[in-house]
């Protein structure tokens, strides 16, 4: 039996097997670039590729500069307004403007009505009742039908400063609101006021304090920041007064937690125009002699008595 002849030299051994999950790590090492990149790198140092032409660069820039043009229109015409919608705004503009034109001389007539009733009255009982002309003085003070000068404080709020990234909810609550106004107001009057006015707009018992979206309305009228409140009467009283207020306190509260700037200063002469002609309101005087009415004096009457009283 023969047996193979032994080699005296071992025979090479097999490199182990790379593991699979060091494949990527081998391919980034030994081929960093992408096959396709390499042939073409090859071929530029071969000279094998050729450079393109001057026609194939203008066709380049042709096509890009057409591009630009139809996307430049495109996006102009989508921006611009479209003429009926120039036109109809317009229109509108127009009729504000012509509305609001009527408005003021309606109210300038109003007041001029007003003055001269209030001329004619004082003239006509300055001799017969001084003492009732004093007193629908007085009455014209308390429902701001006439003008009033006299001594007083006045209190400013401004919008606080316009931070950069703030959200819409900070941005709103930066800005003076109806609430704010109406919170002065009321420390006003409680403060002992005798006539208030903002921004030139008299108060009256029955104004009101608004806001309809962004703007603040006082009596439906517009009114436009920085918001001027002033109030006639005894400045050092209402100095103290409206101090200890929970108005005051308020105004400290919105300040340090939103920035609304607010200041309050005696004025030792200010005059506030009147309100025009008030709403009237009848009444009739009960009976005396009439059981289980528990009905007050001031109630309304009926469309007929209305009718008779005039």
């Amino acid at each position: 039996m023969t047996h193979a002849p032994r080699n005296d030299a071992p025979a090479p051994r097999r490199p182990p097997r790379v593991d699979a999950s060091m494949t990527l790590l081998t391919e980034v090492m030994d081929r960093p670039l992408d096959p396709g990149y390499a042939e073409a790198a090859a071929r530029r140092a071969s000279g094998q590729e050729q450079s393109k032409g001057p026609r194939a660069w203008l066709l380049v820039v042709t096509l890009g500069v057409l591009l630009g043009f139809v996307t430049t229109t495109a996006t102009v015409d989508l921006r611009a307004p479209q003429g009926s919608a120039i036109a109809a705004r317009q229109v509108l503009e127009n009729e504000i403007t012509d509305r609001r034109e009527a408005v003021d001389d309606l109210a300038a007539r109003a007041t001029a009505l007003s003055e001269e009733t209030e001329a004619l009255q004082t003239q006509a009982l300055s001799d017969i009742d001084p003492a009732l002309l004093e007193s629908l003085k007085v009455d014209g003070v308390t429902n701001g039908s006439i003008a009033v000068k006299g001594p007083g404080i006045v209190v400013t709020l401004k919008d606080a400063p316009a931070g950069l990234g703030a959200s819409d909810e900070d941005a709103f609550q930066k800005k003076v609101q109806d609430m704010d106004l109406q919170h002065v107001v009321n420390g006003l009057w409680a403060s002992g006021a005798e006539a208030i006015a903002i921004n030139g707009q008299r108060l009256t018992p029955l104004s009101a304090v608004r806001s309809a979206g962004e703007a603040i309305l006082v009596d439906l009228q517009p009114l436009i920041g920085p918001y001027r409140v002033e109030a006639i009467g005894d400045p050092d009283t209402l100095e103290t007064a409206f101090a200890r207020s929970a108005a005051q306190d308020y105004l400290m509260t919105i300040s340090q937690a939103w920035g609304i700037q607010q200041s309050r200063v005696a004025q030792s002469k200010l005059s506030l125009p009147g309100n025009g002609v008030q709403r009237l309101y009848y009444a009739h005087a009960v009976d005396s002699t009439a059981t289980g009415g528990d009905e007050p004096a001031g109630t309304d009457s009926s469309p007929a008595e209305q009718e008779s009283t005039e």
